[in-house]
């Protein structure tokens, strides 16, 4: 391998390689190395507190390894950004606010900044950024904005003028004007030019598509509130099965102890004076009668864990003396009981040692195969292929013996002894009724495991099933893999938070706030201080977050790795990598859609900021949602600003609006089951020009369920109604004076309109309700054309008024005057 070039070093004539780069304000987390400036490849942030969503291989600022001055003027920056008081600055007549920059953005700023200074090398510009002209700058933002958004050049821009600020600590920059005059970063942006479909305060952040949003909320809900008891149910099992293996179906009663925790047992023994000292009846190899019988008291002593810590040994015998001494100090009392040696043990009720080398007898073992062959969801694992042990189809020995007994050794199987050739008599009969199942490779963790009581689905035939029948370890990994990134998915979605303040979520985080269900986390963007900050939540979400506690393995957070750590290198800390896990939900639930019973994900692109951006465009269509989406973004503090950021978000996009249009027939359909029932009894539910139109699509619907036997059994199902309905009256448009059965031909409004505009659309504003063949008015309508009848009575009798407007009033009178005899003739219902 060639050796990598060391990387060349520029001195700086403000700061001295030495100096730490973040100071003692910022809360240092203790054990990590705190970088240098003197460092020149990069600068890790994990120091001052890594929020959990980003690795630490990512909180990192590089600098430019091929230009020594470009990395010397980015370390620079970064250092007066990040130390703002610091008396070079105070001495260079630079005064910034107090408060450090966020980590992010000052790594931002060097990212945006080393991009700037490399492009002027290529241009061959001066060296010193000072000299460029305006037009210079102008020039990269131009060519920036042809392959990039408005908010990229903003934020190019802002680097460029935190440079400009802090020149006088640079090294090799000449202090220098502004190049935009002041102009707002964001309007340079829009000068430089803007995407053709994007405009003035708009997000470029895209919503989720609609096809793509649906499906995928309501498979993380599935495995969050259906899938998750069965998963977390077969994780316990799986590990309680893990803790058993290798240890033998009876391990070692011994115990390792301290020799303190000894000492500590017998005096805590001998203090109890319920405790009686067993010594000898008889004289008994050779020990007289009376003397302590010491392998039983130590029994006694330890429950049974060891029998010699009485003992002398040569060498060791300080400690076992001391212990003695107690015993005779209690003998010396009168506490003892005279036992034969050997039927002591049973005589004190003393718990025996059981040395590890002890083994089951031949009967027990043979008792535990046949009660596991017995059970008829037991599988024998064979062999897939020849694997050089065995053939393919022959049982695999070793694996059997860790399901049964669960210990590591074939031995009870493949020795020659005549009691474990009855046993793979036993079990090779089994195997030829086929009761087998086939393990690709010799692992006991790719044997699967029956799923009972699994929850149910429905499939897309109608039938109902078990969503899995057996697992095994690999398998169950990819569920828990599954679930986690269910439970983000549908916490960030309904909650509004972001990425940041999600995976920031630690235990306990469920509370109330204002007298409603919150969550607490840690408010990262915009503010170095993470104060705790609150979102409000739904029940489901609440429920996700106890899932997800549950699933956590982490002592705080809920999102870290599914396995703990093992060793120095691996530290595990908390947070995902969450695109990853979002593509691989939606990958899993494409692959298994039809056999968990759950609808295909469309491909889209999906990240977690679009889930913020896509439930604000959702509630952005509620009534007075703009006050409440303020609120949940967290921008109620400015409210000025506020208005404009959430109308951005919940801006509605072409996908979004078709969306909702939908909705609105739906809504409009489900406005017309009432009527549809009142109907079915043969009233008239409405009056107007186009009542009978009305009536006449009614009795279409009702026919066509009374055809149909399936739909005939569906006549209390309103949504099977409103489904009919919907296809019925696709163009009906509701209304608080009237509804309109859109059809353009028939439509007086459209009569105000151009030729080439009509069609399209009602235009409300223009609308004849009492003269439109397309208008119908039902009970609900009555109360307004009662009121308007009233109005225009009155006003009629008004003395002052002049005969022209006398009869204007009149001919209006009399129109409203036949729709409210007409409802009132019929007898019209709601």
């Amino acid at each position: 391998m060639t050796p990598q070039p060391a990387l060349q070093r520029a001195a700086s004539a403000h700061f001295r390689d030495d100096e730490p780069v973040f100071g003692p304000g910022y809360g240092l987390v203790e054990g990590i190395r705190v970088p240098l400036f003197g460092d020149i490849e990069y600068w890790s942030g994990d120091c001052t507190g890594r929020p959990a969503n980003q690795p630490s291989t990512r909180y990192k600022i590089h600098f430019a390894p091929e230009d020594p001055l470009i990395t010397l003027q980015l370390r620079e920056l970064a250092f007066a950004q990040f130390n703002p008081t610091h008396r070079v600055l105070r001495r260079a007549a630079t005064y910034r606010s107090a408060e450090p920059v966020a980590f992010p953005t000052v790594k931002m700023c060097c990212q945006k900044l080393r991009v700037i200074l490399r492009w002027g090398r290529k241009q061959r510009l001066p060296v010193d950024p000072g000299r460029w002209a305006a037009a210079d700058w102008q020039s990269f933002m131009d060519a920036l904005a042809a392959k990039a958004g408005d908010s990229t050049v903003s934020n190019h821009v802002g680097a460029v003028r935190a440079l400009r600020e802090l020149a006088g600590v640079i090294t090799g920059i000449t202090p220098f004007d502004d190049p935009w005059d002041g102009l707002s970063a964001a309007e340079v942006g829009r000068q430089a030019g803007l995407r053709s479909a994007a405009d003035y305060g708009a997000l470029a952040t895209p919503a989720i598509p609609p096809q793509t949003w649906w499906p995928l909320i309501r498979a993380a809900w599935t495995y969050v509130h259906t899938f998750a008891p069965d998963i977390l149910r077969w994780k316990d099992h799986v590990e309680h099965l893990s803790a058993g293996l290798g240890k033998g179906a009876e391990p070692s009663r011994k115990i390792s102890r301290t020799s303190e925790e000894v000492d500590a047992q017998v005096a805590a023994w001998l203090a109890d004076p319920n405790n009686l000292i067993p010594v000898h009846l008889n004289r008994w190899a050779g020990s007289e009668p009376g003397a302590p019988v010491w392998t039983v008291l130590s029994e006694l002593v330890t429950a049974g864990e060891q029998k010699h810590v009485f003992a002398l040994r040569d060498g060791f015998n300080k400690r076992a003396l001391k212990r003695r001494s107690a015993v005779l100090a209690v003998i010396g009392q009168g506490r003892t009981q005279a036992i034969l040696g050997r039927v002591g043990g049973a005589v004190m009720d003393a718990t025996r040692y059981i040395p590890s080398s002890t083994n089951p007898a031949a009967g027990e073992i043979n008792a535990g195969l046949r009660k596991w062959l017995e059970d008829p969801g037991n599988r024998i694992p064979v062999r897939a292929v020849d694997d050089g042990v065995g053939e393919a189809g022959s049982v695999i020995w070793g694996t059997l013996a860790r399901v049964i007994w669960g210990i590591p050794s074939a031995d009870r199987f493949t020795s020659n002894a005549s009691s474990c050739r009855a046993r793979r008599r036993l079990v090779e009969e089994a195997a030829e009724e086929g009761r087998t199942v086939i393990m690709t490779g010799n692992r006991y963790w790719s044997l699967p495991i029956a799923c009972t009581n699994a929850a149910r689905t429905v499939r897309t035939d109608g039938s109902t099933r078990p969503w899995r029948t057996h697992i095994t370890q690999s398998q169950l990994d990819v569920e828990l893999r599954m679930l986690r990134a269910a439970c983000y998915v549908f916490i960030t979605a309904m909650s509004l938070m972001r990425d940041s303040e999600v995976q920031e979520i630690r235990r306990e985080a469920v509370t109330t706030y204002y007298g409603s269900p919150a969550i607490k986390s840690q408010k990262i963007k915009h503010d170095p201080d993470r104060p705790e900050s609150f979102w409000w939540i739904i029940e489901p979400v609440a429920e996700a977050i106890a899932v997800a506690e549950q699933l956590s393995w982490h002592p705080t957070h809920l999102f870290a790795s599914l396995r703990p750590p093992r060793g120095k290198k691996n530290r595990g800390g908390p947070g995902i990598a969450a695109a990853d896990d979002i593509d691989y939900f939606v990958e899993r639930v494409n692959t298994n859609a039809d056999a968990y019973g759950l609808e295909p994900i469309p491909d889209a692109h999906v990240r977690s900021h679009m889930f913020r951006k896509t439930m604000s465009a959702i509630t952005g269509r509620e009534p007075d949602s703009e006050i409440a989406l303020g609120l949940q973004l967290k921008h109620a503090a400015r409210r000025a600003l506020a208005n404009g950021t959430t109308q951005a978000y919940a801006q509605m996009d072409t996908k979004w609006a078709k969306e909702f249009d939908q909705q609105l027939e739906h809504a409009a359909a489900l406005r017309l089951v009432d009527l549809l029932k009142a109907r079915r009894t043969g009233e008239k539910v409405a009056v107007g020009p186009g009542a009978e139109r009305l009536h006449a699509g009614l009795d279409q619907v009702i026919a066509a369920m009374e055809d149909d036997p399936v739909l005939r059994a569906q006549i209390a199902d309103e949504r099977a109604e409103a489904a009919l309905l919907a296809d019925q009256f696709s163009n009906l448009h509701l209304g608080t004076v009237n509804h309109c059965m859109f059809d353009a031909p028939q439509a007086e409004c459209q009569n105000e309109l151009p030729v080439d505009q009509r069609g399209r659309a009602p235009l409300i504003g223009a609308c004849q309700p009492d003269h439109c063949r397309n208008s119908v008015i039902t009970r609900a309508h009555a109360p307004i054309w009662i009121d308007e009848e009233d109005d225009l009575k009155a006003r009629a009798k008004d003395p002052d008024l002049s005969p022209p407007r006398r009869q204007t009033v009149l001919i209006r009178l009399n129109d409203v005057q036949r729709i409210t005899r007409a409802l009132q003739h019929e007898g019209v219902t709601a």
